[in-house]
């Protein structure tokens, strides 16, 4: 009985030491989950530290909770510290398989850390979770794009438009599958209607300007360059509510300046300078907070807080090429021209070959009675930059004050070049060198000029300006 028992129990020992043995061996179903992730903070300004060891210490807390763990990601993405802010987000997908927000975000910061394969798989997850939310589509379908699937994400920009048809992006995305599918005209219809929706959509002005080009619509072509040049990388913004809520988790200087920036183009100045006002009370030694407020002020006509802000800029970098730019300009304006002088100085130390600091210092020195200088610091301008504008102009009329007409002439001709956005205003200003200069009829047929693209452009306020000036010449003849 025995022996009948041991012959028995043998086998299943053996079996049972090779399960385990197995088991052992074989890795397990469920990789470990990534570690709430060490922080290198030493970079950041104090608040911002405060910020993001808080953050860590809630998730340490309870590293279980995925809502802990997405909120740690979230910030760590809003300071775009990816690799950490994508384990946090690997963490609470594996913690909360069905959680959008985890999906979506993992998937956007996989796409900015160039890994567009694993961008997709998430991606795709996110709109399977939540279909309705746009975003998602389009960022897929800019993934598939750019990963070699036209076709598929041809589908997502038109499912898009089907919900959304009033997406400049959306347009835009679609105009460039279409042109990579060989439908050119297609794109044109789409890209057209972008810019309807968004009128500075520099981009698209560009792609646009090629397409017309490659018809053969020389015109159509320029007039869209003109708009790319004047606006090279202006685009709507981006409505997507989940990255907009990671934007407002930014509390450093940096973000206050970029939503200053922001406000001042949608014409909300004293926002912006509130937010500049909370940049500098972050980080008082940001020379980029104190550089735009030294911008606003000068918008402002503040002189006396433009000038307390230069002082903070120049204690911590004297040679500042944007504030001592701006400020050299407000104490033109104010006719402190050697003060100016020596602004507009310093930043040629910084930067030797910039062609505005030479052309407005080179103005400042004509006010002071330094014409030779003056010369001198307009040709450098134009040596670093042929096509300033600027520098043209005021050389052209210091020669032509000088009647050096035939070096003058040219430099006028180039300052009024056609075809710009600007090119109104730049004529009137050469109207007003010849009418200086004692050439009336002259000053009078380039005023016309200016009148006419005026008119084109839309420039409603130069017009009524250019028309009282000529009624104002006529009248004196």
């Amino acid at each position: 009985m025995v022996q009948e028992i041991k012959r028995y129990l043998i086998p299943v020992l053996l079996v049972l030491l090779v399960v385990i043995a197995a088991a052992t061996l074989r890795p397990s179903a469920r990789p470990a989950l990534p570690p709430v992730p060490e922080l290198a903070v030493a970079e950041f300004s104090r608040p911002v530290r405060e910020q993001l060891r808080a953050a860590r210490a809630r998730a340490l807390e309870a590293p279980q909770d995925a809502q802990r763990i997405l909120d740690l990601g979230r910030i760590l993405h809003a300071y775009k510290m990816l690799p950490p802010a994508i384990d946090c987000y690997r963490r609470a997908r594996r913690l909360q398989p069905g959680n959008f927000e985890s999906a979506y975000l993992l998937g956007i910061a996989l796409a900015q850390s160039g890994d567009d394969a694993g961008a997709g798989d998430n991606l795709r997850s996110a709109l399977a979770l939540n279909p309705d939310y746009a975003p998602a589509r389009l960022r897929l379908g800019e993934v598939l794009f750019k990963t070699g699937a036209p076709d598929e994400a041809r589908d997502l920009f038109e499912a898009l438009l089907a919900r959304q048809p009033d997406s400049p992006w959306a347009h835009h995305r679609l105009a460039q599958v279409l042109a990579a599918l060989g439908d050119p005209a297609g794109a044109i219809v789409h890209n057209k209607r972008a810019i309807e929706l968004y009128a500075d959509f520099g981009p698209v002005h560009y792609a646009l300007a090629l397409a017309y080009r490659d018809r053969g619509d020389t015109e159509l072509a320029q007039e869209h360059m003109v708009h790319y040049r004047a606006h090279p990388e202006q685009a709507p913004p981006h409505v997507d509510p989940l990255l907009e809520t990671l934007d407002a988790l930014d509390i450093s200087a940096r973000a206050h300046v970029r939503r200053a920036r922001q406000f001042d183009r949608a014409g909300q100045p004293q926002v912006a300078l509130q937010s500049l006002q909370q940049a500098v009370a972050i980080e008082p030694q940001s020379v980029e907070a104190h550089s735009e407020l030294i911008r606003l002020y000068h918008r402002f006509d503040d002189i006396e807080q433009a000038a307390r802000h230069y002082r903070a800029v120049t204690a911590i970098e004297p040679y500042s090429v944007m504030a001592n730019l701006e400020y050299g300009n407000l104490l033109a304006e104010h006719g402190r021209m050697a003060e100016a002088a020596t602004a507009f100085e310093k930043v040629l130390e910084a930067d030797s070959e910039h062609s505005d600091a030479h052309a407005f210092l080179g103005q400042a020195r004509e006010e002071l009675q330094q014409p030779e200088v003056a010369e001198r610091e307009y040709r450098l301008a134009l040596t670093s930059n042929p096509n300033n504008r600027r520098a043209a102009l005021l050389l052209g009329r210091l020669l032509l004050l000088k009647n050096r007409y035939a070096e003058a002439e040219p430099l006028l001709s180039l300052a009024g070049q056609g075809g710009q956005v600007d090119s109104a205003f730049y004529l009137q200003r050469i109207a007003r060198v010849y009418h200086e200069a004692g050439q009336p009829e002259r000053a009078l047929s380039v005023l016309e000029t200016a009148r006419t693209e005026a008119a084109t452009q839309g420039q409603q306020r130069l017009l009524e300006e250019i028309r009282r000036t000529q009624a104002q010449w006529r009248g004196a003849q």
